[in-house]
């Protein structure tokens, strides 16, 4: 019988991988896979993928290595259930995540995007307060509209919709383009990645939020978001990640778009003035306030 819920696994890094296979094993739910994408240099994540001999653990070796958005698609290729999760290799899911995700997909057939609140932990698994972007989005489980939702995040710049190991959607509700998943108009998201496909999903329908934590998010100093370049890139990011989702038809009220607008100029702002960005990166900053200005200014009061 096929599986139900397909759990997608990109995996690259060694160092947290045994504990996101083990709490993706823990589900508590019947119909289900994991399909682990090894992307890896080394034999450590093909030793613990199959050493249990667990059949719904389904591991599959890159002929050759992938890269970020290329091992993400290569999952969506791979699964086979009608709703999949997304699980990096250095988060958990904790044992209700896949049921309650898929009980709210299975209960509306409006939602196209199903989330939840999640936790922050660190390299040893303790778990530290919410930062900005994990603070609940209600203190109650609700439906709400895929526009309000996507508008919130963008308005105050942050993904309160959660990481990929965060959310759950449709299968069929994605489509996979010769470029990737994370792909939009033409533009290759990699800081924003998550954010960006998650957009496409509730420019779709509705979006489900469970109050309940179901899921674990790592911070740890290996993370590639930590290094200067990649933050400029991200700032970067967020301005096309305004427009194409303000031409799905995202930030329709001008006075929300002008917040949007207005913050991703702060940080870009706050970002120039950094002594340790060369200055190609100090210009692109600079020639990208420039830009958000004139858009600013042709915005109704």
């Amino acid at each position: 019988m096929s599986p139900r819920v397909s759990v997608l696994i990109p995996a690259y890094n060694e160092a947290f991988f045994r504990e996101a296979l083990a709490s993706a094993r823990a589900q508590a739910y019947d119909a289900f896979e994991v399909v682990v994408c090894d992307d890896s240099p080394g034999s450590a994540i093909e030793q613990w993928s199959t050493a249990d001999h667990d059949p719904r653990v389904r591991y599959v070796r890159n002929a050759k290595r992938l890269g970020f958005e290329g091992n993400f698609t290569e999952c969506l290729h791979e699964a086979r259930g009608d709703l999949v999760k997304f699980l990096n290799d250095d988060d958990r899911l904790l044992p209700g995540c896949v049921a309650t995700l898929a009980g709210a997909l299975d209960a509306n057939p409006r939602v196209t995007l199903a989330t939840s609140r999640r936790q922050v932990i660190d390299s040893q698994g303790a778990v530290h307060p919410d930062m900005p972007a994990t603070s609940p989005v209600s203190y109650v489980s609700c439906v709400t509209p895929g526009f309000e939702l996507g508008d919130l995040a963008l308005a105050n710049g942050l993904n309160l919709i959660g990481e990929p190991s965060t959310v759950m959607f449709r299968r069929k509700d994605v489509e996979i383009g010769a470029d990737g998943i994370f792909t939009w108009q033409g533009k290759h998201y990699h800081c924003l990645a998550d954010l960006a496909l998650w957009l496409r999903l509730l420019a779709r329908g509705d979006a489900y939020y469970s109050a309940a934590t179901l899921s674990q998010y790592r911070v740890h100093a290996g993370q590639e978001q930590r290094t200067s370049a990649m933050g400029v890139d991200c700032i970067l990011e967020r301005l096309d990640l305004e427009e194409a989702a303000h031409d799905a038809g995202f930030l329709r009220e001008p006075h929300m778009r002008r917040v949007a607008l207005s913050r991703i100029e702060a940080l870009a702002t706050t970002w120039t003035a950094r002594a340790k960005l060369d200055p190609s990166q100090s210009r692109q900053l600079y020639d990208m306030c420039a830009t958000i200005a004139g858009m600013l200014g042709s915005l109704p009061l």
